[in-house]
């Protein structure tokens, strides 16, 4: 019975942890953009998208990451989460779009041309956002 109790155990961890929905860091001059298939050379500017099936697409600019939506190469209803770098973290952790803060600039020079920045608190955005003399977005505004 012992033996079984264990089985069970080990086979419910290994599900619980190969189904982490969360997001995997993007890592420079390794991994490649989904759609531009340009390696990635700024972190700042990375997006990634989550699906249902937990497969996951990393993005060197977040005009990349929405042309890549535009294609239809993955459903609407199989993307789980979007998550942007904080442009203003060192680590450029990945925070999620529901939440994050965005400012459009043209003097942002984002690899791609998308120009915009993500932040997750209102200090960092307003802060970048006079340097920068940037304009807020909202995401919806970005997918149309």
């Amino acid at each position: 019975m012992q033996f079984v109790k264990k089985v069970f155990i080990i086979i419910t961890t290994f599900f619980l942890f190969s189904c982490n929905s969360q997001p995997e860091p993007i890592v420079v001059g390794k991994d490649q953009c989904s759609f531009c298939k340009m390696m990635v050379s700024d972190a700042k500017f990375g997006s990634e998208i989550v699906t249902t099936k937990n497969k996951k697409y990393k993005f060197d600019d977040m005009h990349c990451m929405l042309s890549f939506l535009k294609t239809k190469m993955i459903e609407e209803n199989e993307v789980q989460d979007v998550y942007v770098a904080n442009f203003s973290s060192n680590s450029h952790q990945l925070i999620n779009i529901k939440t994050a803060l965005l400012l459009q600039s043209n003097l942002l020079k984002s690899p791609m041309g998308g120009n915009v920045a993500a932040f997750e608190t209102e200090p960092e955005m307003n802060k970048i956002k006079e340097e920068y003399k940037a304009t807020v977005v909202s995401w919806s505004q970005l997918v149309k």
